[in-house]
């Protein structure tokens, strides 16, 4: 992960996740998995564009289950969704 956006959102990501109160485990499981394959986009192997859609869709789940209960985390998961897009990814 190279460029300062995606990693100032992971940052802010994980900040947030150690943060987080009631969160269920498997929630949480689930997004610091998503947060360990943003590390890992444009890595040395370069960016898959099929896993990056399939790393979008799971951001994008995740923006869902937490918009009402988490809405600082889902909004900043929503920033990963745009950072992707303005990647054509």
């Amino acid at each position: 992960m190279s460029d300062p956006r995606m990693r100032n959102v992971v940052t802010e990501i994980r900040a947030q996740l150690a943060s987080a109160e009631n969160l269920p485990p498997a929630t949480r499981r689930s997004l610091e998995q998503l947060v360990r394959d943003l590390e890992g986009l444009g890595g040395p192997a370069g960016i898959d564009p099929d896993s990056s859609a399939s790393l979008r869709e799971r951001t994008i789940d995740a923006v869902r289950r937490l918009e009402a209960s988490h809405p600082v985390l889902s909004t900043t998961l929503g920033n990963v969704v745009d950072t992707l897009a303005f990647f054509g990814l």
